[in-house]
């Protein structure tokens, strides 16, 4: 069982690089205009095609992709369209009208629920991000379509795992 209280190699690694990384993930979240929720790297809430563009390049940082939470995308055209708003209150959008509506009542995407979950203590921190991201892409693309909780409307929040004490500068 490994130690926790360690940081892994994965968390190591970026930390060794900690400005450099921190600086390209600024410019990536406002090139796919990613709008995280609070002063970190948690709920990084933008439109699936975006997420998924975005998870490409964060995969050659390499930073991992290690939970997803559900936004309800709210406009009055998706109002007029998919009965908006699915969930409770949330930040007015930086990109575009509306607002986001927070999905509690949606169980959320964890890495570490899934079949066999990547291990960030034993695995080389570039394949540790790639699997992660691997499967948050497939889950994105080909199980959310799916789920019983679907709507168009639904926008993913990504929680990029970095350290916790890393704090956004540009907020």
């Amino acid at each position: 069982m490994p130690d926790y209280s360690i940081v892994s190699p994965y968390l190591q690694q970026l930390q060794n690089q900690a400005e450099l990384i921190q600086a390209v993930i600024e410019e990536l979240l406002e090139a796919y205009q990613a709008q995280p929720v609070g002063n970190g790297y948690i709920d990084a809430i933008l439109d699936k095609e975006n997420a998924i563009h975005l998870i490409n390049e964060l995969t050659k940082l390499p930073v991992a992709i290690t939970r997803i939470t559900w936004w309800c995308n709210c406009t009055p055209e998706t109002k007029a369209k998919y009965g908006c708003p699915h969930g409770m209150g949330g930040p007015g959008k930086k990109f575009g009208e509306g607002w986001y509506s927070e999905c509690v009542h949606y169980p959320d995407f964890l890495i570490s629920e899934q079949p066999n979950p990547p291990d960030e203590f034993s695995m080389i921190p570039k394949v540790f991000a790639e699997e992660c991201n691997r499967l948050t892409i497939n889950y994105i693309k080909n199980v959310l379509p799916l789920e019983s909780f679907y709507s168009p409307c639904l926008c993913p929040g990504l929680w990029l795992h970095v350290s916790d004490d890393w704090i956004r500068k540009n907020i």
